[in-house]
């Protein structure tokens, strides 16, 4: 079996090569979302706008594998372990790219995401996500969240647990 290479992932996704996916941070948000929220089975199409063909093949393989990584540790009970720091409670930093491609994922699998019985539980847990992807960017509320560095920090530090419990919202039996 192979291992992933994150910089070799990182080159690629950050670099101009990469015309049609989501940069470093960003694809490992949408993979988290992948790996805690419902099955979604055109996700690799979605991640590269239907042009994963034109990634090179062993990319493609280390996204799986990092995809692959985090379901492992999401079941062995590790967490979910980020390939960045998260220096900044900013939207314009790492974490606020992460959160675009997590918010990303979600959106691109709505309904399966937010059925009736998960719906308001969700909406709390991954409201951290939403204020730091930038979504919503003319509600006041959300606005008023992200001009509170104190609370975007909270935020920042509630990610991490949040997924935990999105992960047992969808893999667990009810």
């Amino acid at each position: 079996m192979s291992t992933i290479n994150l910089d070799e992932l990182s080159n690629f996704l950050d670099g101009d090569q990469n015309e049609y996916g989501l940069d470093f941070a960003a694809t490992h948000g949408f993979l988290c979302a992948l790996a805690v929220g419902p099955a979604f089975e055109r996700w690799l199409d979605e991640l590269f706008e239907s042009n994963q063909n034109k990634a090179p093949k062993e990319i493609i393989e280390q996204i799986k594998l990092w995809l692959e990584s985090i379901r492992q540790d999401l079941a062995n009970e590790n967490g979910i372990a980020f390939p960045f720091e998260i220096e900044e409670a900013d939207v314009e930093s790492s974490l606020g790219d992460w959160s675009v491609g997590f918010v990303d994922a979600m959106f691109l699998n709505e309904d399966a995401w937010f059925t009736p019985e998960c719906e308001e539980q969700l909406i709390d847990l991954t409201l951290p996500m939403m204020v730091f992807s930038g979504i919503d960017e003319e509600d006041p509320q959300m606005e008023s969240f992200r001009r509170n560095g104190q609370l975007m920090d909270e935020l920042a530090e509630e990610i991490p647990e949040n997924l935990n419990e999105i992960y047992l919202m969808y893999h667990t039996p009810a």
